[in-house]
């Protein structure tokens, strides 16, 4: 279920709590940066593969706007940051994606929600193929992708190599329903 305001989307997840996904911008570096402090260490390792991450570093990378680059944001209802994801080009048809989800909220669809929303605005600029580097260990994250996007994963040097097409985006809807939004193509990039 979901409510849209211009760039501003309220969705509520699995089990009701609700959060607002909208666009990424600079000015959620200080945010980012309490996203990243908050995460376990352990969450860390399995985003970042240290759990020793230089949260500014992070943070600022994290933030960052611009050609080939679009991230998002969830906020809670109290309005604390509490998800990010960022897709970042590699080549005209390639994109790296990443995300972070709030300890508390893992498990609730958010991550894949927001995996949703960047293959759509992917797709949108000519990017057809996400891929992703994660640890063997993080086996919710490679069930995300796995079953939300149908990710051919291949181990290779000690890192699982995730690769799927942006289109998979309508297949996860259709998929999970529950944390469906709406059509993800309305979170678009300035």
């Amino acid at each position: 279920m979901s409510d849209r305001d211009a760039d501003h989307l309220l969705v509520r997840l699995r089990d009701g709590a609700r959060v607002t996904v909208r666009p990424c911008t600079e000015a959620d570096e200080p945010a980012l940066r309490c996203l990243l402090s908050g995460l376990r260490p352990q969450s860390r390792r399995m985003r970042f593969f240290t759990g020793g991450l230089d949260m500014d570093g992070a943070a600022h990378m994290s933030a960052a706007t611009g050609e080939g680059r679009f991230g998002l944001v969830a906020h809670d209802e109290t309005g604390a940051l509490v998800a990010h994801a960022l897709y970042a080009q590699l080549d005209s048809t390639h994109a790296e994606v990443g995300v972070e989800v709030a300890d508390h909220l893992h498990g609730r669809g958010l991550g894949t929600l927001l995996i949703e929303q960047l293959a759509a605005e992917a797709e949108r600029h000519g990017v057809t193929t996400f891929v992703a580097d994660v640890l063997p260990e993080n086996r919710a994250m490679l069930d995300v992708f796995r079953d939300g996007f149908d990710a051919r994963v291949r181990f290779r040097e000690g890192i699982d190599k995730v690769e799927f097409p942006t289109s998979s985006w309508r297949a996860a809807s259709e998929r999970f329903p529950e944390s469906q939004a709406s059509s993800p193509a309305h979170l678009r990039a300035p």
